[in-house]
C-alpha cells in the first residue's frame, strides 16, 4: 500500500487482496478477544462510512460485478462521516483483477468530487488520478445510483501495519436524493441487520491463531459485495435508474 503527498491534496494507491466473512453476533465474540489483544485501531477507527455509488442507467457496473468476472470496475464519493459541500471526502476508483483490488483516490472537497464524476475537471493537484477518473466518467457517462452507509470499525496488526481488518454493521442505503447524504430516511440493506461484516485486506495469509478460532467457530469466507447486495435486494426490479436522481 502507497500513499502520496501532494501541494493540493493527497492521492491514495492501493494494491491489495481482500476477504471477506459473515459473523453472528455469536461468533464475532469469540473472534473479539483476539483482535483486542492484536490490532490498533486505525485513523478512522469508529466511522460512519458514506458512499455514493455512481453507474449507468441501468446499472451494468454493479450487475457486471455480481456475475464475478476476472475484471470488474467502480467508481463512488467515500466520506468518514456525513459530508457537507465543503468537507473532503474521497472521489474513488476501484478495480479487482483476478481476485487482487486496486484502489485510485483522490482527497477532495465533496462539492469538487461531485463536479468530477459528472465529468468536469476541479484542478485537484493530482493530475494523473483525476484524469483517469474524468476518463472513466466520460466512457460511462454515470449518474448516482444509490447512498450506502454503514458504522465501520478499523484496525490493522500490531505486527504489521499494512494487514488490516473491519467490522461492518447496520448497511443502509437510499436510492433517491442521493447526493445529499444529509437527508437520514435510510432502509436496511439485510434483512438480518444484526449480522457482521468482516473485510480482511492485507497482501499475506491471515494469521495461524486467528484462522484457528475462525475455523473452530465456522466463520468462513463468503464473497460479498454491499452494493451488489442491495441492487439484488431492492433494486433489480426498477426499469431504469432516472437521471433526475442527481
Amino acid at each position: 500500500m502507497m500513499s502520496v503527498k501532494n501541494n493540493n491534496g493527497t492521492s491514495f494507491k492501493f494494491e491489495r487482496i481482500e476477504k471477506k466473512f459473515w459473523m453472528s453476533q455469536e461468533q464475532f465474540a469469540y473472534l473479539k478477544p483476539f483482535l483486542e489483544r492484536n490490532t490498533v485501531k486505525d485513523e478512522h477507527g469508529d466511522s460512519l462510512i458514506c458512499n455514493i455509488y455512481y453507474d449507468t442507467p441501468d446499472c451494468c457496473l454493479i450487475r457486471r460485478s455480481i456475475e464475478r468476472p476476472y475484471f470488474k470496475e467502480k467508481i463512488r464519493i467515500r466520506s468518514y462521516g456525513i459530508p457537507e459541500d465543503t468537507s473532503y471526502v474521497f472521489a474513488e476508483l476501484k478495480r479487482k483483477l483476478d481476485g487482487v483490488g486496486y484502489k485510485r483516490r483522490i482527497c477532495v472537497p465533496f462539492s469538487d468530487a461531485k463536479k468530477l464524476m459528472r465529468g468536469e475537471p476541479i484542478n485537484s493537484g493530482n493530475t494523473q488520478i483525476e484524469k483517469e477518473i474524468l476518463d472513466f466518467v466520460a466512457r460511462y457517462n454515470p449518474v448516482p445510483v444509490v447512498y450506502l452507509t454503514y458504522s465501520r470499525y478499523a484496525m490493522y496488526l500490531k505486527t504489521d501495519k499494512n494487514f488490516r481488518i473491519t467490522i461492518d454493521k447496520n448497511i443502509m442505503y437510499r436510492t433517491t436524493d442521493i447526493e445529499n447524504p444529509g437527508n437520514d430516511c435510510m432502509f436496511p440493506v439485510m434483512s438480518d441487520s444484526s449480522r457482521i461484516l468482516m473485510e480482511v485486506k492485507a497482501a499475506g495469509g491471515i494469521p495461524e491463531d486467528m484462522l484457528r478460532i475462525m475455523s473452530e467457530n465456522k466463520i468462513f469466507q463468503a464473497p460479498y459485495s454491499k452494493v451488489g447486495a442491495c441492487y439484488m435486494n431492492h433494486m433489480a426490479s426498477y426499469p431504469l435508474i432516472e437521471a433526475v436522481n442527481q
